[in-house]
């Protein structure tokens, strides 16, 4: 078992594209980012948000693309390898740093986060996005749309983008935006980020986050049944076993209980040994004892990790450890797997390229592949985003899959409809294309 690093086709024939270390200059890709959240479906991976302050004032005196947030919409098409800018800063939310989205068929959700200061402008809105719509009529073709920066720091212009940026400004309007605010009565949450949201439609629960000064492990629970959504709180702040506040930790559910891992406050990292529990019919919080591996034993304490689900298995990646205002943090690369079943922890053999926080992943299903993209990382020149794209098998892909991830790569830049056609590839994957 290893992590792989998913090149981009138009990077195909760049010896140092694999290297750690390495962060391409391009406008192809997304810029390097974190806090983003991606959600990933039978072909594409979607990156919605994130920040990188090296972009923070990068275009004065306009400054209108929201930068160092990155109010953008991105998808990566599994089959072709190519990025593509699906909406942009006219269009997305502004809360889009340590939101959260989930998806179902054709429809994204989008739930709180925060814009620059973080914590002075939280939000507690509910959108939904439909995917289907393709690119926003507004963006220009990837990838002459998009500015870049050279190494890291400077940004490059084209001779008419200052012009460019002007008229798209002028475009901007509430009605072009495509993100459906969606009302909603009852206990509505309070503003918050760096919380976690889990999706069993038309039912959605949010547990934890933080309004940038306070930490909660509240539990909210969303129905959309209706056109008006209903908030209850399923929490009561008496409870005796509710976990401390925090934000940035990860949720797991099994259909009853929802499983709470790590998290932490803007100084502290907490532990993996308990494991917190929510259970939505009972309405109570319960701390389990987890079982160690047998060789490695607990995994480390962490914040700012990933975590994905597949079936009763949840797969914990990177993250942060330890307490920043004793300068005693450490950066994390290790991939464990925790059983629900079982509640046992193992340590994968794999481990990321580079140890990394502030990531996202989401697992294929289809493919049994999980996809991690951007986060916090070091190199030799210091603190970066990255725009890296990996994917680590944890599941087992179908024969048709694999057979058609060996014909898209056997064709390489010949992987278009005319090619697949004479082909004859079956109609299902031409649509991917």
């Amino acid at each position: 078992m290893s992590v792989k690093r998913v090149r981009c086709k138009f990077h195909a024939k760049d010896p140092a594209y694999f290297r750690p270390d390495h962060e391409c200059s391009c406008k192809c890709c997304p810029r390097g980012r974190s806090g983003h959240r991606i959600v990933v479906t039978d072909n594409f991976v979607y990156s919605i948000g994130g920040f990188n302050p090296l972009l923070g004032n990068s275009l004065e005196p306009t400054g209108n693309r929201g930068f160092p947030l990155l109010k953008e919409l991105w998808k990566f098409n599994l089959s072709t390898h190519e990025w593509q800018l699906v909406d942009d800063y006219f269009s997305v939310p502004a809360t889009i740093a340590s939101h959260t989205v989930c998806c179902v068929g054709r429809w994204l959700f989008l739930f709180g986060g925060t814009s620059v200061p973080f914590g002075v402008t939280p939000s507690n809105s509910v959108y939904r996005y439909n995917l289907s719509l393709g690119p926003h009529p507004l963006i220009k073709p990837t990838p002459t749309n998009l500015y870049e920066d050279n190494g890291g720091n400077n940004i490059n212009r084209d001779d008419n983008d200052e012009a460019d940026v002007g008229r798209e400004v002028e475009a901007i309007h509430p009605s072009r935006s495509r993100w459906n605010l969606i009302p909603v009565e009852g206990d509505i949450p309070q503003e918050r980020y760096g919380h976690t949201m889990t999706l069993k439609y038309p039912d959605i629960y949010i547990v934890g986050g933080t309004s940038g000064y306070i930490y909660n492990t509240d539990v909210f629970h969303l129905e959309l049944k209706q056109p008006i959504g209903k908030w209850t709180k399923l929490s009561w702040d008496g409870d005796p076993n509710q976990p401390v506040g925090r934000y940035r930790h990860e949720t797991a559910f099994d259909g009853k209980k929802l499983y709470v891992f790590g998290g932490g406050t803007d100084s502290d990292s907490f532990s993996l040994v308990m494991v917190h529990t929510f259970d939505i019919i009972d309405k109570c919080w319960q701390s389990i004892k987890s079982v160690p591996d047998g060789v490695h034993g607990y995994p480390k304490n962490r914040k700012c990790h990933s975590c994905c689900q597949l079936n009763n298995d949840v797969f914990l990646a990177g993250g942060i450890s330890g307490h920043s205002r004793l300068n005693l943090c450490s950066l994390l690369d290790d991939i464990w797997k925790f059983s629900l079943s079982t509640l046992e922890w193992i340590k994968l053999s794999a481990t990321l390229p580079q140890p990394v926080y502030f990531h996202s992943a989401d697992i294929c299903k289809n493919k049994g592949l999980m996809y991690i993209f951007g986060g916090v990382m070091t190199n030799t020149t210091g603190t970066v985003r990255t725009r890296q794209l990996w994917s680590v098998r944890v599941g087992v892909s179908s024969l048709l899959e694999l057979a058609w991830d060996v014909l898209c790569e056997s064709v390489g830049d010949n992987c278009t409809k005319e090619r697949m056609s004479q082909l004859e590839v079956p109609s299902q994957f031409m649509e991917r294309l």
